[in-house]
């Protein structure tokens, strides 16, 4: 079941749930994002970068050179406030939080916690379109009205997270920006906001005349 919660008496047990996609760095969950948005699952992604003949175990550069082949571009160098950060640091990163015993390669063992990642990012995405619905009904459209207060049809980061927290959601709100972030040039439109279309459940349908309690 989808869990609503009053934000007035929200226990920290209770937020336990978000604690998962809240750890891994944020280039973990980028990787993720770019697995689910070009629609590949975790298991077939080890196969693509390990080779279709390989060892079961993926190295370094298996990895970079697995991404380059998948055209993925999500790690480039980037400038931050802290400097320049470049793409194989990025990638290096990624690296070194699957391979926690520093053996220098990855196994399928090792690789099977993005799987865990990734049920808690879809678990995270559908209760998120679940308080939406339960909030402003079946139509994601009246949603995006709310979120989008300036109506200027597209909103930052930064618009987002205040949007969301202003509706009364609470939730791993980087998360869902980043996966509806489709293009990665910062911005999230109402096109791209629709994608949340396909994660409403049947039961989305049938509660949306249900109270959602906000924060006031």
């Amino acid at each position: 079941p989808v869990r609503i919660f009053d934000v007035e008496t929200l226990r920290e047990d209770e937020v336990a749930w978000w604690t998962g996609l809240m750890e891994p760095p944020e280039d973990v969950l980028g990787l993720l994002e770019f697995f689910i948005n070009s629609n590949y699952d975790i298991e077939r992604a080890f196969i693509e970068i390990d080779g279709v003949d390989g060892n079961g175990c993926i190295t370094l550069r298996e990895l970079t050179d697995g991404l380059e082949a998948m055209n993925c571009h999500k790690f480039d160098t980037k400038k931050t406030a802290k400097g320049v950060v470049t793409k194989e640091a990025r990638i290096d990163a990624i690296f070194r939080y699957l391979d926690p015993g520093g053996e220098g390669s990855v196994s399928r063992q090792e690789w099977s916690i993005l799987d865990q990642l990734w049920k808690e990012f879809d678990l995270s995405i559908k209760e998120f379109v679940h308080f939406l619905t339960l909030s402003f009904g079946d139509d994601l459209a009246d949603a995006w009205k709310a979120l989008d207060d300036d109506g200027n049809g597209e909103l930052n980061e930064e618009e987002w997270l205040e949007a969301v927290v202003s509706v009364g959601y609470f939730g791993p709100a980087r998360v869902v920006f980043a996966l509806l972030d489709r293009s990665d040039d910062g911005l999230i439109s109402q096109a791209e906001f629709q994608v949340l279309e396909s994660y409403k459940s049947v039961e989305d349908h049938s509660d949306t005349n249900s109270e959602v309690i906000h924060e006031p």
